[in-house]
């Protein structure tokens, strides 16, 4: 009898799993609308979108039959899917090459040297006094910072410190091309 119940639990599974995979695939436009803000901020390509947009649309089903409101399904899947969009574009940073963290430390010393303070000068005249402020203060620190020490530090919410990186960096990548 329990031998049954688990074929039965594995055969829910699969369909679900089936139903959530056709699902994303017939409705692509809308995950990727759903994803728009985030996506930026997000670590992968399109198929690691859908990808997760599967694994939502999954939880979102089994949600719906959970509670009986098969008809509220699309409401589910966006409010599950954005929930996993913040948390990916919210982790940790990816590195783009990881080769400078496996290469030997050089015999030589490197001098280190400073941009020119001119060059910068010029360069933050085309952004607004905040995101010179937060240009220059980024400029001080002795080591990266996060988003969110940002945030702690101008006293912005995390969300509007990487809307104000991105917009400044959008800014500054305009006027040096």
């Amino acid at each position: 009898m329990t031998h049954s119940k688990h074929y039965q639990q594995q055969l829910f599974s699969r369909e679900t799993w089936n139903t959530a995979m056709q699902w994303v695939n017939a409705n692509k436009k809308l995950v990727r609308l759903a994803a728009a803000p985030y996506v930026k901020f997000m670590a992968g390509d399109s198929e690691d979108l859908y990808q997760e947009a599967t694994l939502s649309a999954y939880n979102a089903l089994i949600c719906c039959r959970k509670n009986g409101q098969r008809e509220r399904f699309v409401p589910f899947f966006r409010v599950i899917f954005k929930t996993n969009c913040i948390k990916l574009a919210s982790g940790i940073q990816t590195v783009h090459c990881l080769e400078e963290y496996f290469l030997p430390p050089q015999e030589k010393t490197v001098e280190v040297i400073e941009p020119e303070t001119d060059r910068i000068d010029e360069v933050l005249q085309v952004v607004s006094k905040r995101q010179r402020q937060i240009c220059l203060w980024l400029l001080e620190q002795p080591t990266p910072v996060s988003a969110q020490d940002i945030a702690r530090e101008f006293k912005v919410s995390k969300r509007q410190a990487y809307r104000l990186i991105s917009n400044t960096l959008q800014r500054i990548s305009e006027a040096t091309q």
